[in-house]
C-alpha cells in the first residue's frame, strides 16, 4: 500500500540523515532519533508487505518492484540485528542510505505487464518459490552488512598503517570487532546463499524439468557461491585485509547476480 511505503520511505530518510550525522558527529541525540527513526520505517514497511500480500493473494516478492521492496526490508532486520549483538553504530551511516535508496528505487521500476503471477504461484513446487526467494534476500542482506564491515577494516587498517587518523578512524569500531561481523555476515549468507541455490535447483526442477537454464542469475549466484566458499575456507589464513578485500569482490558478485536477473533476462522472473 503506497502510503504506507511512503511512510516507511519517510522514517528510512531520516533515520539514514542522523545516521549519517551520527557518524560524522557522535552525538547521542542523534543516534537515538536513527533508531526511532529506523523502528518506524519498518514498522510502515511490515505493514505495506502485509497488506500487498493480503491484497494481492500471493506472496509480494513477485515483481522487480516487491523483490526491492522486501531487499530493503531484510537490509534493516540485519542492521537491528547486528547493532543488537555489537556495538556498530557506524554500520547505520553505511546500510541504512541504502535502505532509503533501494525503497526510493523499488517505486521507479515499471512491473512488467506480461508477467502474471500465476506464472511462478501455480503448478508443482510452487511452495519453493517464496522459500527460494527470501533464502537469497536475506543472504544478500547478510553479504552486504559483510561488504559494510569489510569496506570498515580496510579503512581503519590503511590508516593505522600509514599512521594517519582521520577524524572518522576514530568513530569506527575496533578491528577485532569489524572483523568478527564481516566473518559471521559472510558465514550466514554463504549458509543462505546455499539453501537459495538448493531450493531455487527443487523448484525449477519441477517448474520446468530443467535444474539450470543457464541464464546470467545462475551464473553469478553460483560464482558468488564459489567466493564466499573460499573465503570461509581461507578465512583463518587470511584473516584481515585479504579476508575484507575478498568481502568487497564477493559483494559485487552479488550485485550482478541480482541485477542480471533485471537487466540481461533469463529464466528468473523478476522484471
Amino acid at each position: 500500500m503506497k502510503p504506507f511505503l511512503y511512510a516507511a520511505l519517510a522514517g528510512y530518510v531520516i533515520a539514514a540523515t542522523h545516521a549519517v550525522l551520527s557518524f560524522v558527529n557522535k552525538r547521542r541525540a542523534s543516534e537515538r532519533l536513527t533508531l526511532y527513526a529506523a523502528a518506524f520505517g519498518f514498522a510502515a514497511h511490515t505493514g505495506s508487505i502485509i497488506f500487498d500480500w493480503a491484497r494481492d493473494g500471493h506472496y509480494p516478492l513477485f515483481s522487480t518492484t516487491d523483490a526491492l521492496s522486501f531487499l530493503a526490508w531484510t537490509l534493516v532486520v540485519a542492521y537491528f540485528l547486528v547493532t543488537f549483538r555489537y556495538p556498530l553504530r557506524a554500520l547505520g551511516a553505511f546500510l541504512l542510505p541504502a535502505v532509503a535508496l533501494v525503497v526510493l528505487g523499488s517505486q521507479l521500476v515499471s512491473p512488467d505487464p506480461g508477467k502474471v503471477p500465476s506464472s511462478v504461484t501455480g503448478g508443482s513446487g510452487s511452495w519453493l518459490f517464496p522459500v527460494h526467494v527470501t533464502l537469497l534476500l536475506f543472504g544478500y542482506a547478510s553479504f552486504f552488512v559483510a561488504f559494510a564491515a569489510s569496506v570498515m577494516y580496510l579503512w581503519q587498517e590503511r590508516e593505522l598503517r600509514l599512521k594517519k587518523f582521520s577524524a572518522v578512524f576514530h568513530r569506527l569500531p575496533s578491528l577485532t570487532t569489524v572483523d568478527d561481523v564481516a566473518s559471521t555476515a559472510a558465514s550466514v549468507g554463504f549458509t543462505l546463499l546455499t539453501l537459495g541455490i538448493v531450493t531455487g535447483v527443487i523448484w525449477s526442477r519441477a517448474r520446468s524439468v530443467r535444474m539450470f537454464h543457464n541464464d546470467p542469475t545462475e551464473f553469478f549466484a553460483l560464482l558468488t557461491w564459489v567466493v564466499y566458499l573460499a573465503l570461509l575456507h581461507f578465512r583463518v589464513q587470511w584473516r584481515g585485509r585479504k579476508a575484507a578485500w575478498l568481502g568487497v569482490g564477493g559483494f559485487t558478485l552479488v550485485l550482478c547476480t541480482f541485477a542480471g536477473a533485471i537487466a540481461l533476462g533469463g529464466f528468473h522472473v523478476f522484471r
